[in-house]
């Protein structure tokens, strides 16, 4: 989304500045407000990304041990950007901040993002049911730094890193992912039961899981452990499955016992073998 100039005489930043300061009555604005002003006032020029990143900063450099919650001030207006920039790409109104889940199924599927498992194991009756489960103000909970990792590294976006998919619908669609094979008369009330206990950060799931659930690439598991054996061809074929294993989320440990020691005999030649070397 390209980045529109935002002029400082538009009061554009007084109004944010203002319904973030009733979010957050406990935090003292005074200074922070003054910051930001003379900021754009100095730099009318400034695009809506550096007018952003200016209410991010100035908050998080206000953190401290009487005055924590700055972290969610940040998170706040990260977030906001994260609403506009999805409504942007998906092609409903930001006020709203989640559009519809059957619709955004549809596009990541079609982009090749999400499986073609999910579309297939659930009608759009039920697609539209569970969209109602959805709880946007869930999204407050996040701190910032928790925020920005969760958008970073695990929302689905498109091949471009464009914003489509919210942070209330990557721990539904996990939840979906999970349950999908579960007999049809429970699985809706098990998807709700995750996504409440996902949502409200009671729980949480491997990050493979975090990550891919629901998409056409990459596993759910965490950890796996490869025998390596007492040949060459054993060694190098280990190679390349810890680095299949690697490249789609997993974490790997090697067992190396079968390897024989350094001094040990090879085709009858006495004391040639290496062993193993870290």
């Amino acid at each position: 989304m390209e980045n529109t100039y935002v002029p400082y005489a538009s009061n554009h930043i007084n109004i944010y500045l203002e319904g973030l300061k009733e979010s957050f009555p406990e935090l003292d604005f005074t200074s922070y407000q003054e910051k930001v002003r003379q900021a754009a006032l100095h730099r009318q020029d400034m695009t809506e990304e550096q007018v952003n990143n200016l209410l991010v900063l100035s908050a998080l450099e206000r953190i401290s041990m009487e005055e924590p919650r700055w972290t969610y001030a940040a998170a706040k207006v990260y977030l906001d950007q994260l609403y506009k920039k999805a409504a942007a790409n998906r092609g409903y109104d930001a006020g709203k901040k989640y559009g519809s889940l059957y619709n955004l199924l549809q596009a990541l599927t079609d982009m090749g993002i999400y499986s073609e498992n999910l579309l297939q194991a659930y009608s759009k009756e039920e697609i539209n049911e569970l969209e109602q489960i959805i709880v946007p103000e869930r999204d407050h909970l996040f701190t910032y730094i928790g925020l920005l990792t969760l958008a970073d590294r695990y929302l689905a976006k498109s091949h471009s890193g464009d914003v489509y998919e919210l942070p209330q619908e990557r721990f539904l669609i996990i939840a979906m992912t999970l349950m999908m094979k579960e007999s049809k008369e429970k699985r809706i009330e098990l998807i709700k039961e995750s996504y409440w206990a996902l949502s409200n950060l009671y729980m949480t799931v491997a990050t493979p899981t975090l990550s891919n659930a629901g998409k056409s690439y990459g596993q759910l598991s965490s950890c796996f452990i490869d025998t390596i054996d007492d040949s060459l061809r054993g060694i190098y074929d280990s190679n390349t499955d810890i680095a299949t294993v690697s490249k789609n989320g997993g974490g790997i440990g090697a067992y190396l016992g079968k390897v024989r020691s350094r001094g040990s005999d090879i085709k009858g030649f006495k004391g040639v073998s290496s062993g193993v070397k870290e």
